[in-house]
């Protein structure tokens, strides 16, 4: 499936940033917001969540259970002072292929299968009834969106 493809280019994108040395991943968007290291990790916490929480859920005809996004981006941010870029980059590696194999191991009934999140059956921005393909679409958004930060701070 082509949205799978696309969610698992992110991989290469992380493979880029091998050679960073430890100041370039405590780089800051500005002085207000995340480094390299947080966005990093914070996108690999969302991977985590699709993986051990997200997919089991509508695997067993459940809705999608989201946190609340602060407290859930406040643990991951936290957690990534304590870590040096390469275990993070190391981490957001495995946790990404973890997931892409997960999800190319589903049918494209599961991936399409008419689900909630948070109870809300259909996604506000684009009116489709939420399935594992419209979630992946949206984080697919989520990643580019952070990679265009980090890509500002490392020119």
């Amino acid at each position: 499936m082509q949205v799978i493809k696309e969610f698992a280019s992110y991989t290469e994108w992380l493979d880029s940033l091998g050679k960073l040395s430890e100041s370039d991943w405590n780089e800051q968007i500005n002085s207000e917001k995340w480094s390299i290291k947080q966005i990093v990790l914070h996108v690999a916490h969302w991977d985590n969540h699709l993986l051990n929480v997200i997919i089991p859920s509508v695997k067993n005809g459940e809705g999608m259970i989201f946190p609340d996004f602060d407290s859930f981006n406040a643990r991951a941010t936290k957690r990534a002072e304590k870590l040096s870029g390469e275990v993070v980059l190391k981490e957001s590696l495995q946790s990404r292929r973890a997931l892409i194999t997960m999800l190319e191991s589903l049918s494209e009934e599961a991936l399409t299968y008419k689900t909630t999140a948070n109870g809300v059956s259909h996604d506000p921005h684009q009116g489709a009834p939420y399935s594992l393909h419209v979630i992946i679409g949206e984080f697919i958004e989520h990643d580019r969106h952070h990679m265009k930060q980090v890509e500002s701070i490392l020119k």
